[in-house]
Order: structure tokens, then C-alpha cells, then sequence
């Protein structure tokens, strides 16, 4: 089964209303802008009434959100903050090389990593799931695993393909620790020759 369908018959069964949502990710400030920010690793932009999200740029967190977006085009409101771990974690993607990237969970998890075009990124609430997709409906199944004292390592070999320059690819991983499903936070690097 393609984790589009899987994602499709998730989302049959969840409110995707206005309901709060607690997920891994750190804000990014929209470059040559003041007070525009995104979540990392997507293109999805996020705001807050009680936060100064210039205080949170770069620092990972458990972000509790409520999408006020439209369908197809989600804004993601922050009503809360507290620092968390990092849990994916690309490495670097430059033509023609090998690098190691990390999915950080308790030892024993069983981790899924999947990739995609960071334009394709969004916002799917699951809580019951434990947080929200941020990849797009048809990502590419990258690799799996358990992990070992603490972390999922795998490696990656970007294309020796110059056209794939200034793309930008998203990753994101799902974990089940104990039976209990999570989302990691979306991670998105450009591809550099």
C-alpha cells in the first residue's frame, strides 16, 4: 500500500478542523523579510499572537499549532513552545557525494524515512497519530530501520546530476517507539554541486 493511500484513509478518520496539534519543527525566518516566518523543512508559513518567533528562529521544538490556513494552503499558528530534541536530521546534499543522516529515538524504535520536493510540503494533522505529515502525498520511501543506542543512522548519495542544483528536497521520518506512533520534524536541504 502507498503511503498516499495510507495517509488518505488517516485522514478520513481525523478532525482536520481547527484543532490544536503539537508537532516537532523550529522556525525559519523568510529571508530579506521582517516578522515572515516558516516551519523548517517546508514551505508552510507560520505566525503567532502570544510568541515572538523572532526569539525562536533556529531552535528546535514541540510547537502546539493550529492550522488558520485555507485547504491546500495552511498557516500554521503557534500558540506554544516549549525546546525539544531534534529527531531527523539530513545531511547535506551535494552532487555526487555520500552522507550520513540521522533519526534520533529511543533505542529499539522502528524508524521509516521518506523524502520529497520541499514545494510539495504541507500540513496533515494526525494527533492520534502522534503530530502531522508535512511531506507531500506521494513522497519517496527512502529506507528503514531500528534504531541503536539512540539513534537510526543511514546514508544517502545525492545524483551526480547537476540539473538537481538549487533544488530542495524535505525529508521526514516516522517512528514508533513502543507501539506509539510519531512524526519527526521535517528536515530540507538544497541540493549544492
Amino acid at each position: 500500500m502507498r503511503i498516499a493511500s495510507i495517509l488518505a484513509a488517516l485522514t478520513a478518520f481525523t478532525t482536520l478542523g481547527h484543532a490544536q496539534t503539537t508537532i516537532n519543527g523550529k522556525v525559519e525566518d523568510v529571508q530579506n523579510t521582517q516578522n515572515q516566518f516558516y516551519l523548517g523543512g517546508t514551505v508552510v508559513p507560520v505566525v503567532s499572537n502570544v510568541l515572538d518567533l523572532n526569539q525562536w528562529v533556529g531552535q528546535q521544538a514541540l510547537l502546539d499549532v493550529v492550522d488558520i490556513g485555507v485547504p491546500g494552503a495552511p498557516v500554521l499558528r503557534i500558540d506554544a513552545a516549549v525546546p525539544a530534541m531534534q529527531v531527523m536530521n539530513m545531511g547535506n546534499l551535494r552532487l555526487g557525494q555520500t552522507k550520513t543522516w540521522e533519526v534520533f529515538a529511543p533505542t529499539g524504535s522502528v524508524v521509516f524515512v521518506f523524502l520529497d520536493w520541499t514545494p510539495n510540503t504541507g500540513f496533515l494533522p494526525l494527533p492520534g497519530f502522534g503530530g502531522a505529515w508535512l511531506l507531500g502525498l506521494q513522497p519517496h520511501f527512502e529506507t528503514g530501520g531500528v534504531t541503536t543506542q539512540g539513534v537510526f543512522q543511514t546514508t544517502y548519495t545525492t545524483p551526480n546530476n547537476p540539473t538537481l542544483v538549487g533544488l530542495m528536497v524535505s525529508s521526514q521520518a516516522v517512528v514508533a517507539t513502543n507501539g506509539v506512533w510519531s512524526f519527526s520534524n521535517a528536515d530540507g536541504k538544497t541540493v549544492r554541486p
